[in-house]
């Protein structure tokens, strides 16, 4: 078993510089995404090492955390911050798994792997449902491009748990991710925004009242860590860049 000390360093420490208020640190993502979106038409040309394995992969992914940067620093605007959790957490994921990618570019494959696994079993489910469109033979088809992937399975493919702690500090990120998910499935964290403590009456036995209006109370916390994530993914991407110009 690797131990944390031999895994790869993606990143040092570095020191927190708190924003002086959220439109300061919206600003600072803006930046980032402009940026971005100025290198669109100068085209995308990636290193030797990574163009036939991981490195159209990191490009998607850092790719897909600037368009949900886009809707995040929308819903921050708004005070709506508790809608962009999901969001957020999917930005976790896109970063960590260019890093992983980064660090280990043979691993793409894996991606690969977990990618048809679900998509056979997917097809498998379907037709086991009696739903139109999909028949043994597509089964087949599907389950043959499975078994060409069959030697590169890795628990890190299929897991994001495996994945960060193949990443020094990267359980430290799992946490959040952690946090994210608990308010971004349709269970009581996500539940308890929209209901308030009340009086009980007769008339509201439960002493439950509705709020139509939720707002995250960690806002600050949750648009850094966005930030963060957006910035994470964007390095893995320049690191394979043949051209890599984000420098400062």
């Amino acid at each position: 078993m690797t131990k944390p000390h031999e895994l790869p360093v993606f990143n040092a420490s570095v020191e927190h510089c708190r924003f002086k208020d959220l439109a300061e640190l919206r600003r600072f993502m803006q930046r980032f995404i402009d940026l971005w979106d100025r290198d669109r038409e100068r085209g995308v040309e990636i290193k030797v090492k990574y163009a036939q394995g991981s490195g159209p992969v990191i490009w998607s992914l850092a790719n897909h955390s600037v368009e949900l940067s886009r809707t995040i620093l929308l819903l921050s605007e708004q005070n709506r911050l508790v809608v962009a959790v999901p969001l957020i957490r999917l930005l976790l994921e896109n970063m960590i798994t260019a890093v992983w990618l980064y660090l280990y570019p043979d691993r793409a494959r894996a991606l690969v792997h977990e990618g048809l696994r679900n998509r056979v079993a997917a097809i498998r489910e379907i037709i086991g449902h009696g739903a139109a469109g999909f028949t043994q033979e597509t089964l087949d088809e599907w389950t043959g491009y499975l078994d060409e992937f069959g030697a590169d399975a890795r628990q890190e493919g299929r897991h994001f748990e495996k994945r960060c702690k193949a990443i020094v500090d990267g359980l430290g990120v799992y946490t959040t991710w952690r946090m994210a998910s608990s308010l971004s499935h349709a269970g009581m964290s996500m539940i308890d925004f929209y209901l308030v403590e009340a009086a009980n009456s007769d008339d509201n036995p439960l002493g439950i009242a509705l709020n139509h209006s939720a707002t995250l109370p960690s806002h600050e916390a949750w648009l850094g860590t966005a930030a963060c994530t957006l910035l994470g993914s964007m390095k893995a991407y320049d690191l394979i860049s043949a051209k890599g110009r984000q420098k400062t």
